[in-house]
């Protein structure tokens, strides 16, 4: 039957190779492992059983529930379905997730209020001009009065070219984190990460390389760290023996080989080589060819210990000289993996036979009588287990999964036919030869990029389905966690069942601290975490990659999903790390920012020109000057000169504190008040004296006294107009067209040139331009060359400048705005380092964008 038909009471039958269509209670099972890492986190297969627990045992850690979706890897059992389809734990997963809705991202609703503040702005700005102009013209050609009015302010209040150069910026951002493996499924949601205050990061993959690894061994009194050196030289490029170690050693490598049910995995009679990481301790000499990892299928600490010994003896010819003939397969009760080889065959039908056994150290260790020493075995006494517990103990507790190795030789029928259960041969009187530690090392880049995080005033938790001990001693390894003598205790680690204990004072006091451990979570567990942080005003970004993880990826503000992780946790994230590292979100962060910062500046320097772009409209419908700027002129500098520099701006390198700041505020806005002052206020007033004087010019080179120009737009610069005295001359409506082609083009060119000043100015919000570069970021260079070329082309070239209602302009105008140009660039140098001088100075501040 289908699983659609199952119901409360049906009893499935569970095979190697199927998949469990419904939570299920275990009844029966003979050695049945299930791979349930996309709904419970853990990374390898979990033996279950079909005895009771306690009330107090978590559903997770009961091991007797399968829970739909599970894939069986080895053995079977008998289950009776007690849950399906939406009531199973996949399915509240699912629900959790779908039951959310699509957060707006902080940069979407910014620029929403900025786009407000226009519409509002504009409207405002035309009906004023519109009804001062109507009163001052009289309400003649009232039509013309409207258009110039709503229309000219709308253009020029608005920045059409805003749209593409953010959208550009952003792309761009993109793409960069591409490059470094950062997959972003909606673009605006790096903004957001460049403010984030909380990552809470898992620990298998991402913090760790997911690579199990034998990291030391230990015989009697010696730790050996990394990998040991063979006793007799070796020429080079030639690989070791077996004979090429001294006894404990040899024996060790020899157990970890042959007693090892994992192979690497082969296509034809070539090995398969997958490039990987592979650098466990700074102290292990690797050679080159190491940095490439063998796949292997099997337990992952055995293809941990066979990818340890590939790289000293050979494999293949150490388990060629062993003839196995008994085997005990590695269990969760009996915690050992046992072989036994025949050695040789003697007299009277007995043979010499050889045990080996790998497993829970402390367990073996009560069958031990005697311990491998470099002069021998000896006497496993007291002395000898103080020394093995405290190895044990330091391994241990830095997070070490410890596996130890014994064997014996013994003489038996040589026809024997082993049986565990009949005790045909025991597990007594064995030899000690020693233990290994094996971790998931982590990553070489992740503790630099937690102490980047703690310079730029980011807190980092570790969310982890992991036991607290492991989580802690890789918080300790990372340096995520300090003991710092003289100093408070700045973290905490916390067991799963008491995040859902917790008091909001807790909480509270919690979420102050600068780093937290979460060990053994639930998917409820961290939806709670991301809830109790989001309630603070934190913005919170949270990793994961299995199905048990997508709840609270979908409701985090960023949501992170391995790139290795399950097609559930990538479709409830807003960023995929393809490559699975810590290091890459703290690379998103410092674009984040960098982000934040350039669009900050591509709006200075976009809105600063709306002020230029108005007041031509003011002085000619309120004052009766002659017109001072067409409106296919503004359209020339919105979507023509604008273009280049806007898109120049996301080339711009960060300022040398970004990564040092804190995050920004949960109430600091992208388009704030000073942003808004500098931009339509004194920076865009500078601007528009500059035009103006520019626009002037052009008069007084004419021999037009400017008091004439007062009120004479009415009668005078337009088809058909009377003569126009001034200073004893007279000029006739083609020549005053001319002129106020000219002094549009004046006007124009002061917008474009000043603009390139204004890029110089805005390129940096604290630190000198001359201290930044100018030459630092080229393309920006190049930008002003382009739209100094255009505008040029635009005045000078005959049939353009006609068509846009321009003429040519003397180089007295580009000297005067050139002159305002250099005024402009000290004035914002002075505020600057008045910023860099005194930043929460009341006055300063007015001036701090």
């Amino acid at each position: 039957m289908s699983a659609e038909e199952l119901v409360n009471g049906d009893i499935i039958l569970i095979k190697n190779g199927s998949r469990v269509p419904a939570d299920a209670r275990v009844i029966y099972c003979s050695q049945l492992k299930l791979e349930t890492s996309s709904i419970t986190g853990e990374s390898e297969p979990i033996e279950y059983q079909s005895g009771s627990v306690t009330e107090e045992t978590g559903i997770f850690e009961s091991r007797n529930i399968a829970f739909n979706g599970s894939l069986c890897v080895d053995g079977e059992g008998i289950a009776v379905v007690i849950r399906t389809g939406i009531h199973t734990v996949i399915g509240q997963i699912a629900g959790l997730t779908t039951g959310q809705k699509a957060n707006k991202s902080r940069l979407e609703i910014q620029l929403l209020r900025y786009i407000i503040f226009l519409i509002i702005t504009a409207t405002i700005l035309g009906l004023t001009v519109f009804i001062a102009g109507g009163f001052v013209q009289n309400w003649n050609n009232f039509i013309k009065i409207l258009c110039d009015s709503f229309l000219a302010c709308a253009i020029g209040m608005v920045p059409v070219g805003m749209p593409a150069t953010v959208t550009s910026i952003i792309a761009l951002v993109a793409k960069r984190l591409a490059k470094r493996q950062v997959f972003l499924k909606r673009l605006d949601v790096v903004e957001a990460l460049g403010s984030v205050n909380i990552i809470a990061s898992d620990k298998t993959g991402t913090l760790t390389k997911n690579v199990m690894t034998v990291t030391d061994c230990w015989y009697f009194d010696e730790i050996i760290s990394g990998k040991p050196a063979p006793s007799t030289p070796l020429l080079p490029g030639q690989k070791s023996c077996l004979e090429s170690f001294v006894s404990p050693v040899r024996d060790i490598l020899e157990l970890m080989s042959v007693c090892n049910a994992s192979k690497f995995i082969e296509e034809g009679n070539e090995k398969v080589l997958i490039p990987m990481e592979l650098k466990v301790e700074t102290s292990l000499e690797m050679e080159k060819d190491e940095n490439v990892l063998k796949p292997a299928t099997g337990a992952p600490s055995e293809c941990a210990m066979i990818r340890y010994t590939d790289n000293l003896i050979n494999i293949d010819a150490a388990r060629r000289n062993h003839n196995i003939v008994f085997e005990i397969p590695f269990n969760s009760k009996r915690k050992w993996h046992l072989m036994i080889a025949k050695e040789k065959s003697l007299e009277d039908g007995q043979a010499r036979y050889k045990l080996m056994i790998k497993g829970a150290s402390e367990i073996l260790v009560q069958h031990a009588s005697q311990i491998l020493t470099p002069n021998g075995p000896i006497d496993f006494d007291s002395e000898a287990n103080e020394k093995f517990q405290t190895a044990y103990n330091t391994f241990g507790s830095n997070g070490r999964r410890v596996l130890g190795f014994f064997y014996k030789h013994f003489i038996a029928d040589e026809k024997i036919e082993f049986n565990f259960e009949k005790q045909n041969f025991d597990i007594n009187n064995l030899i000690f030869a020693g233990i290994c530690a094996i971790a998931d090392p982590p990553r070489d880049e992740t503790a630099l990029a937690i102490s980047q995080c703690r310079t730029a005033g980011i807190k980092v938790f570790m969310v982890t389905g992991d036991h607290y001990l492991t989580a802690q001693a890789i918080a300790r390894e990372i340096n995520l966690i300090q003991d710092i003598p003289g100093q408070p205790k700045d973290y905490e680690v916390l067991h799963g069942e008491r995040i859902s204990q917790l008091t909001e004072p807790e909480w509270d006091k919690l979420l102050k601290l600068r780093a937290l451990v979460f060990a053994r979570t639930t998917p409820e567990q961290k939806l709670l975490i991301v809830e109790q942080c989001q309630k603070r005003k934190q913005i919170i970004a949270m990793t994961g990659d299995g199905v048990n993880d997508s709840p609270a990826l979908k409701r985090a503000d960023i949501g992170i999903a391995m790139g290795s992780g399950s097609e559930v946790a990538k479709q409830a994230s807003d960023i995929i790390l393809m490559n699975d590292n810590f290091a890459s979100i703290v690379n998103g962060v410092q674009e984040g920012r960098l982000m934040f910062e350039n669009i900050k500046k591509l709006i200075a320097y976009v809105a600063v020109h709306s002020t230029p772009e108005i007041w031509p409209i003011i002085i000619n419908q309120c004052f009766g000057f002659p017109l001072g700027l067409t409106a296919l002129q503004i359209l020339s500098i919105d979507l023509g000169t604008e273009i280049a520099p806007g898109i120049a701006m996301a080339k711009e390198p960060m300022e040398g504190d970004l990564m040092e700041r804190p995050p920004r505020r949960h109430d600091k806005t992208l388009v704030s008040n000073t942003l808004l002052f500098f931009s339509y206020g004194y920076g865009g007033l500078i601007q528009s004296i500059g035009c103006f004087l520019s626009y002037l010019t052009i008069f007084w080179l004419e021999g037009i006294a400017i008091s004439d120009l007062w009120m004479s737009s009415q009668d005078y610069w337009k088809e058909g107009a009377p003569l126009f005295p001034s200073n004893n001359q007279t000029f006739t409506w083609e020549q005053q067209l001319k002129i106020q082609r000219k002094a549009c083009s004046a006007w124009q060119m002061g917008i474009v040139f000043g603009q390139c000043f204004m890029l110089l100015c805005v390129r940096t919000r604290r630190q000198s331009i001359f201290t930044h570069g100018i030459f630092r970021n080229l393309q920006s260079i190049a930008a002003m060359a382009l739209s100094i070329a255009l505008v040029c082309i635009m005045i000078y070239v005959p049939g353009v400048n006609y068509v846009l209602g321009g003429e040519s302009v003397p180089i007295e105008c580009w000297v005067v705005v050139g002159s305002v140009g250099i005024f402009t660039l000290a004035f914002n140098e002075s505020r600057k380092f008045l910023i860099r001088l005194a930043p929460k100075n009341n006055f300063v501040r007015f001036f701090k964008w």
